[in-house]
């Protein structure tokens, strides 16, 4: 059903705020410096813990309100997308925002000044923030844990290839929340040494948060002959492993055909993928069933690509680590260069694939591959390529 509408979809702006700052030049920076450092954060002193670790994304507000933090983010991040985009939003009859975050408001139950007695806490996140977007905008949200900002971008080829719409912005915000914090404690899944992906001595995750947004276009439909073009999305596969509310299948069966879908859905092959950016959430079983799953769909082509994951650098970002990923991704065609995985001292002799350690790669990067997995089973999977043609490294 979908490689009849074959499209092609370009990513032509780009908004973050992140740990290392508010721009793909400062974000890419961050990755290269390897840094990670959970601080003790007041920010999640309703956790239950009194020593919460979390890492902070670069953002200046009056009051650390959930609301106010998360619209700030997300206001920033979707503006600063538009602005480097450089268009006018005029010239466009149809625009629509596609929000993509795990948790949205939730934690606003923690904060009576933040409850209203007429907000509807999950859906209204998107309309809030389309506010901030010039002129009439529709809005979808997508609340689904840590595919939410992916699945978002997924949503937004697909109206765009569907022509529901002449230009899409989609990403992905959470904030540093309570409330995950206190889940993820319970299920045993908090580093306190900071995420090691793929590390042999690895415990969970460290918590993170941010945005990311990005303009997406059909290429045939982009009115200024000088604008920015990223990268093309080129395609996208969604499954669900229909298994556990939280944990992953260890067959890895949905997976691999999410990655199959993605692949046919770009009209690439296998061998043309030179990067994942793996999903590499520093938890025992799911590092061990990623790098099984990537190890067996590629099989004799890991000879000749790499695969990195930022969460060892900034955290996990919730509903907004997909598009972290995908930034990731991004920044590797842009740049002509692949970050390695910070905090990874002593890869787990269990992993067969082409990690990224110690230092950076050198290298064109053609295609990429970015790995998303969510509670509930969810499987996100989206892949970009360097433009034909295109020399955009700096």
């Amino acid at each position: 059903m979908r490689n009849d509408r074959r499209t092609n979809i370009l990513i032509t702006g780009i908004g973050l705020v992140s740990t290392f700052g508010n721009s793909l030049n400062e974000f890419w920076a961050g990755l290269m410096r390897q840094e990670n450092i959970p601080r003790h954060d007041s920010l999640l002193g309703k956790s239950g813990s009194e020593n919460a670790l979390g890492i902070k994304a670069d953002l200046s507000i009056d009051n650390n309100k959930p609301k106010d933090r998360i619209l700030e983010m997300g206001k920033k991040a979707v503006q600063s997308a538009i602005k480097d985009w450089g268009g006018c939003l005029s010239d466009y009859k149809r625009v629509c925002l596609v929000v993509g975050s795990g948790l949205g408001f939730s934690d606003c139950f923690l904060s009576q000044d933040d409850l209203s007695d007429d907000e509807e806490f999950l859906s209204t996140l998107g309309e809030n923030l389309a506010g901030f977007v010039e002129g009439e905008c529709k809005n979808i949200y997508i609340a689904n844990a840590c595919c939410a900002g992916a699945q978002a971008i997924s949503y937004g080829m697909d109206l765009l290839k569907l022509n529901h719409y002449d230009l899409v912005i989609a990403g992905g915000v959470d904030i540093l929340s309570n409330i995950a914090y206190s889940g993820f404690l319970r299920l045993n899944s908090i580093d306190f040494k900071g995420c090691r992906p793929f590390d042999r001595d690895r415990k969970g995750i460290a918590t993170g948060e941010g945005a990311a947004f990005f303009v997406l276009e059909k290429q045939g439909q982009i009115f200024d002959e000088d604008r920015k073009e990223y990268c093309e999305l080129a395609g996208s596969g969604i499954t669900n492993d229909a298994y556990h509310i939280v944990q992953i299948n260890s067959d890895g069966e949905q997976i691999l055909r999410a990655m199959q879908e993605a692949l046919e859905d770009s009209e690439l092959k296998k061998e043309d993928i030179d990067l994942v950016v793996a999903h590499g959430t520093g938890t025992l079983q799911n590092d061990k069933v990623e790098a099984k799953i990537i190890a067996k769909f590629f099989e004799k082509n890991l000879k000749n690509m790499h695969v990195t994951a930022p969460k060892g650098a900034i955290g996990h970002t919730g509903g907004a680590s997909g598009v972290f990923g995908l930034l990731t991704a991004v920044g590797s065609i842009y740049y002509g260069s692949i970050p390695p995985i910070s905090n990874l001292k002593n890869v787990d002799k269990e992993f067969e694939i082409p990690l990224v350690v110690e230092n950076e790669v050198q290298c064109r990067v053609f295609a990429a591959m970015v790995n998303t997995f969510a509670f509930g089973g969810t499987n996100v999977i989206l892949i970009c390529k360097k433009l034909t043609g295109s020399d955009n490294y700096e």
